[in-house]
């Protein structure tokens, strides 16, 4: 007869799951709204957490008539933050005050229907396209 011994060890199961859900409003706006519905099992103990992140795409134009494709996203775990992307570029900045958007040195403030970006001392207005 032998001895079997066992750890008992610590489960902990996590599942996620991702409702996403795209509207286009009368103006033209994409919007796209995502519920992750997290449960957690840590031991026999379920914890249910739900978190509603938004995001709503707009089309910026310069006074020199190029576009860029701006999205504002609200709800995540990071903050809320506003990504800029024209041709290939892609620039993405977090949110530090209600209309400001700011990283490495780049500046975006919104307001209303304006878009006014500062980069290297060098200002650039878009105004959000209808």
């Amino acid at each position: 007869m032998g001895i079997i011994s066992c750890d008992k060890e610590s489960k902990t199961a996590i599942e996620k799951e991702v409702k996403v859900i795209k509207t286009i409003d009368a103006n033209g706006v994409s919007k796209t709204d995502s519920v992750i519905l997290e449960k957690t099992n840590l031991e026999g103990k379920i914890t249910k957490t739900e978190n509603k992140i938004e995001k709503k795409e707009y089309v910026y134009r310069a006074f020199d008539g190029t576009e860029a494709k701006v999205t504002f996203t609200t709800g995540t775990k990071e903050g809320n933050f506003i990504l800029i992307e024209r041709n290939k570029l892609k620039i993405e900045l977090p949110q530090i005050e209600s209309d400001i958007y700011e990283k490495d040195g780049i500046k975006a403030i919104s307001k209303g229907d304006l878009l006014t970006i500062t980069q290297n001392g060098q200002i650039f207005e878009l105004s959000r396209k209808k």
